[in-house]
């Protein structure tokens, strides 16, 4: 669940369609720099059972993001799994096109690296150590075009692309690629809501969002038919300045999700903007 969550957050599980993805090599229209620290920390019944560092730059129509998770109090003595990420490509609100990935999980068992070039949007190489087999079940080249590697799809929820009025807000949905197997976060908006304290400090309007996940392939047919429950809820923070208006991406202040013995709940310990800590920086009329 601690990957789920990641996935979703950030890590490790934003487009519905290739018409709705930036068809130019043209990068966003220019919006002021951000530089983003923010460390997460994960609950589970009020325990601490990971963290989450999360680096992101936006620049010149630009973005580059490094997420590092990894097991903390009881779930060390569980699991010693870690997931290190990288992405980078061309994002600004509205507007999320992949150039690269490179993802490491670290298990107990065994270390797997992934990396995945992208052109125009589509991935065209991937590399994977070990390798990956190839059978019945792997992803024809066509479903794996216009989707995101899961780093890149975690900045897609705050930069919502596919946007709309009403329950769209949050976007619709975001095709997955990991190398692997092709899924979807369909995505969809439970409304503004009013937070308060205990949301990592901050004070102010979230957009609601509620996360589900869709296998699409690299599964066996039963698996793909079957549902799965996995729901996810955030609260997304509408932060700095965009070039068009309104904000420039939206901050995770919030996530939880049912792990059937109890909510995993993942707020901001700490976040600095630009230098400062986002307190000072909202104080200053960022």
């Amino acid at each position: 669940m601690l990957t789920k969550i990641t996935t979703a957050v950030l890590c490790a599980a934003v487009l519905a369609s290739g018409a709705a993805r930036a068809e130019t090599a043209a990068p966003p229209a220019a919006a002021p720099a951000y530089d983003i620290q923010a460390l997460y920390d994960v609950t589970l019944l009020g325990f601490s059972v990971g963290t989450i560092q999360m680096d992101l730059k936006l620049h010149d129509g630009l973005y580059e993001v490094h997420a590092y998770v990894r097991p903390d109090g009881l779930a060390s003595m569980i699991t010693a799994n870690t997931v290190n990420a990288v992405a980078n490509g061309m994002g600004g609100l509205g507007a999320v096109t992949p150039n690269s990935s490179w993802i490491q999980q670290i298990s107990s068992k065994r270390t797997q690296t992934v990396t995945i070039q992208y052109k125009d949007g589509d991935p065209i190489s991937m590399e994977a150590d070990p390798v990956y087999e190839i059978n019945q079940w792997t992803p024809a080249e066509a479903l794996t075009k216009a989707t995101y590697d899961p780093m890149s799809a975690v900045l897609a929820m705050m930069l919502i692309p596919t946007a709309g009025p009403g329950e769209k807000a949050c976007g619709t949905s975001i095709p997955i690629y990991d190398g692997k197997r092709v899924y979807a976060f369909d995505m969809w908006s439970d409304g503004m809501t009013d937070v308060k304290r205990g949301a990592g400090g901050y004070n102010g309007q979230a957009l609601h969002c509620v996360v589900g996940y869709r296998r699409i392939a690299g599964w066996d047919a039963e698996h793909i038919a079957k549902a799965s429950n996995t729901k996810i809820e955030v609260l997304f923070a509408p932060i700095g300045k965009g070039a068009y208006g309104g904000p420039a991406f939206y901050l995770p202040v919030r996530l939880w999700s049912d792990a059937e013995v109890g909510d995993v709940v993942a707020v901001p310990k700490r976040v600095t903007i630009n230098g400062k800590d986002w307190g000072k920086f909202f104080a200053e009329g960022g």
